[in-house]
């Protein structure tokens, strides 16, 4: 696992971690022996309601990922996070727990 420069994961929610763990496996399964490139945790400028905020959000480097690639780690994190959510953006793939989850661990009203 990388982290990139001004990337801080210190502070993340423990849900995140099954995250970060089923990334590093993917990233490595397709060809980035040095598994995944985190780009953003808890740092970053976002919406007022971002879970970056919260620790509850990390954002994964994909860019260098041609797009069938790309569409396969898609499905692979769909599968292995299944209480995640998985948005696609051009250069990375943003994770945070859903509202199901995170109502699970006490973290919505």
């Amino acid at each position: 696992m990388q982290i990139d420069n001004g990337a801080v994961l210190a502070g993340l929610h423990i849900l995140m971690r099954k995250a970060l763990g089923a990334c590093e496996a993917i990233w490595k399964a397709n060809g980035r022996p040095e598994g995944v490139t985190i780009t953003c945790g808890i740092n970053g400028v976002h919406s007022a309601a971002s879970w970056h905020y919260y620790g509850l959000a990390i954002d994964c480097r994909t860019n260098y990922f041609q797009d069938s690639v790309k569409s396969k780690v898609v499905a692979q994190l769909k599968k292995e996070l299944p209480d995640y959510d998985i948005v696609v953006h051009s250069t990375h793939i943003h994770i945070e727990p859903s509202n199901q989850l995170a109502a699970k661990h006490g973290l919505m009203p």
